[in-house]
């Protein structure tokens, strides 16, 4: 007697060999991770911002008050500004071949009374184009005939 029934399979495959397939990742999972992401973004903009804010209390503090040095510390920066110059600062276009001075104060008497300058305390590209009064330490060079390292400048 045959019976139009489908003929049931003796096979059946066992447990191990199948793989359950995974539901929706629950958001309980999803949250650890997403609020370490929050604090590391956070971290990240907060420290950019702090940086940004130190530079520029940095820059507005450059430059040394005399008034407020004590006499131990005025006598300290007299024999760090023993020399100085007057002249109009321009930016040096020839520092990538002499690499000496990033600044040069252009001064009376030709190319060979430029004085060639750097700075351990301030930026002078805000003197740029101006006439200054610039104190400092002469350093050696045998690239430019006046190399200075500017500690204080006076506008004139």
């Amino acid at each position: 007697m045959e019976s139009n029934q489908p003929l049931k399979s003796e096979f059946k495959p066992s447990p191990s060999l199948l793989r359950a397939v995974p539901k929706n990742l629950p958001l309980a999972k999803l949250l650890p991770l997403a609020i370490i992401v929050v604090i590391v973004a956070a971290g990240i903009f907060s420290g950019l911002v702090f940086s940004s804010r130190n530079k520029n209390a940095k820059i507005a503090t450059s430059s040394i008050d005399e008034k407020n040095l004590s006499p131990e510390q005025k006598q300290s920066f007299q024999t760090v500004t023993r020399d100085s110059a007057e002249g109009v600062v321009e930016k040096n276009d020839k520092f990538e071949q002499t690499a000496q001075g990033q600044w040069k104060l252009i001064r009376e008497g030709g190319e060979s009374q430029t004085a060639y300058l750097t700075s351990s305390f301030l930026d002078l590209d805000q003197y740029i184009g101006k006439k200054v009064k610039v104190y400092g330490e002469t350093l050696g060079s045998d690239k430019v005939g006046w190399l200075m390292d500017v500690a204080k400048v006076e506008e004139l």
